[in-house]
This record gives structure tokens, C-alpha cells and sequence, in this order.
């Protein structure tokens, strides 16, 4: 239950601060989080909860000298504060010193294991530190433990394996266990081909084609793959279907320009021999 909490506290405050940073680009002065926050300190000076939440947002905006101080202070306030070791850990690895970042996790992930949100962070860590290995290990056992991973977070985590056939394993357990999630798809498909298993990568084309709101682009793309795999009369077919899907769209979506220039695209495709 801790590590939830506490994930769910650093996305949350994360993603306010992200959200803020593009509202004080647009309004210069504006820092509206950091100022609600200043104030319930104000009115609650002994929480070192808020401390390491100003201290967060302070990071987002590279205040680094008052994040440095919220973080120490919270530490005077609240020594065993399960938080502590994240906001350190962020600051240091938001101020490219991934050492000193994964220092700070070092004891925490000894008497909390399974804190997905620790984890994280080390991998991140790790891997800019030019360690993919142990980035890796942190990664998946960050994955393990969360109930629902996000797609973005198993792609980071992908993305450190340089071994294409155990990368595409990897993909296909995260398929299994998020569905049917589009970019863990195309990255599958983009490791299909590069290994030359282009059975599988028409497979799965096909499959996207029948789950998809619009297939018309997957059995292009099956054409184009066909084509290039010599296989010709199967590429005017995988064309013909493209046409096809386009023919059941609603009338406003068939007569759009870009939509009109595709079927201009695919119409000699599917109708000339290559």
C-alpha cells in the first residue's frame, strides 16, 4: 500500500508542477502551485508533507536552492518520512547527478522493496549513469508491482533492452497484461520486421485492422510490406481491403481531402499489377 501512496503522490504533484510550468511560460510571475502551497505552510509549519511537495514543484522549475531547503527542513521535521528519500532522489536526478540519486534510494529500497515509485526512479537513474543492467532489474520489478502499469512506463523500460528477440518477448507480456495497447503494437511490429518475421508483422496488422476505428491505414501498411516482401497479389488484396474499409466510412469522412488523397493513393495500388 505504501509504494501506491507514494507513487500516486509524485505523479500527482509531478504532474501539477509539469502543468504549472507551462501556465508560467504563458504568464510570467504566475507560480500558482508553489504559492497554495507557501501558504498552507504558513498555516501548517510543522508538515514536512508539504515541505517535500513545494520541494517538488521547486525541482520542476530548477529552483534548485529552495528545493534543497524544503527537502532539508522536511528532514528536520520528519527524519523517517517515507517521502524523504524520493524528493531527494528527484532532486539529484533532476540535477543530472544519477549517483548521488541513486545514494539516496540506496537504504530506502532495503527496508521498502517494493516501492514501485523508488524503483523507478533508480532505474532512471541507473540508466543515465550507464548502468542498463541494473536499470532494467529496477524496471521490472517496478512493473511487477504495479497493478496497472502505464504503456509509457513499460516502453521506457523496453527500450533498455538491446537484444530485438527479448525485447519483442518483453512487448508481448505487456500486451498480454495492458491489452491491446497501440504504441506497445507498433513498437512489436517495428521489431517483427527488423528481426525479418514478417509473417508475424502481417499477423498483427491484421489483427489491428480488425480492432481499429479506422483500418484502412493497417491494411496499407500490409500492402506496402507485402510489397516489398515480393509477394505482389497479396499486396493488391491488402490494398483492395484498405479501399474497401474506406468504402464503409461515413460520407463527411470519406469526401475529407486527406482521406480522398489516400484513396487516390491506394486505387492504381490495388487495381494495376505490380
Amino acid at each position: 500500500m505504501y509504494s501506491m501512496r507514494a507513487l500516486h503522490r509524485w505523479l500527482v504533484t509531478a504532474a501539477t508542477c509539469l502543468g504549472l510550468g507551462h501556465a508560467v511560460m504563458a504568464h510570467p510571475g504566475t507560480d500558482v502551485a508553489i504559492v497554495d502551497l507557501t501558504a498552507l505552510i504558513g498555516s501548517s509549519p510543522e508538515s514536512a508533507e508539504l515541505r517535500l511537495r513545494r520541494a517538488t514543484c521547486y525541482v520542476e522549475h530548477q529552483r534548485w536552492s529552495e528545493a534543497a531547503a524544503d527537502i532539508d527542513h522536511a528532514a528536520k521535521l520528519s527524519p523517517a518520512h517515507p517521502d524523504l528519500a524520493l524528493a531527494r532522489a528527484e532532486y539529484f536526478l533532476a540535477r543530472n547527478e544519477p549517483l548521488a540519486s541513486i545514494n539516496a534510494l540506496a537504504s530506502h529500497l532495503v527496508s521498502h522493496p517494493a516501492d514501485s515509485a523508488a524503483r523507478i526512479l533508480r532505474a532512471r537513474a541507473r540508466a543515465r549513469s550507464g548502468d542498463p543492467v541494473g536499470a532494467q532489474s529496477d524496471f521490472q520489478l517496478a512493473l511487477r508491482h504495479l497493478p496497472e502499469p502505464k504503456p509509457e512506463l513499460w516502453l521506457e523500460a523496453n527500450a533498455l533492452i538491446t537484444d530485438p528477440a527479448t525485447a519483442l518477448a518483453d512487448l508481448e507480456t505487456g500486451l498480454t497484461r495492458l491489452g491491446p495497447v497501440p504504441a506497445l503494437e507498433e513498437r512489436a511490429l517495428k521489431l517483427e520486421l527488423q528481426l525479418d518475421r514478417i509473417e508475424s508483422a502481417l499477423q498483427r496488422l491484421t489483427r489491428l485492422a480488425a480492432q481499429a476505428e479506422r483500418p484502412e491505414t493497417y491494411h496499407h501498411r500490409r500492402g506496402d510490406i507485402l510489397v516489398q516482401a515480393h509477394r505482389f497479389s497479396e499486396a493488391r488484396r491488402a490494398y483492395a481491403e484498405a479501399l474497401a474499409a474506406i468504402d464503409r466510412l461515413p460520407d463527411w469522412l470519406r469526401r475529407s481531402e486527406p482521406t480522398q488523397q489516400l484513396i487516390a493513393q491506394l486505387t492504381p495500388l490495388a487495381t494495376t499489377p505490380l
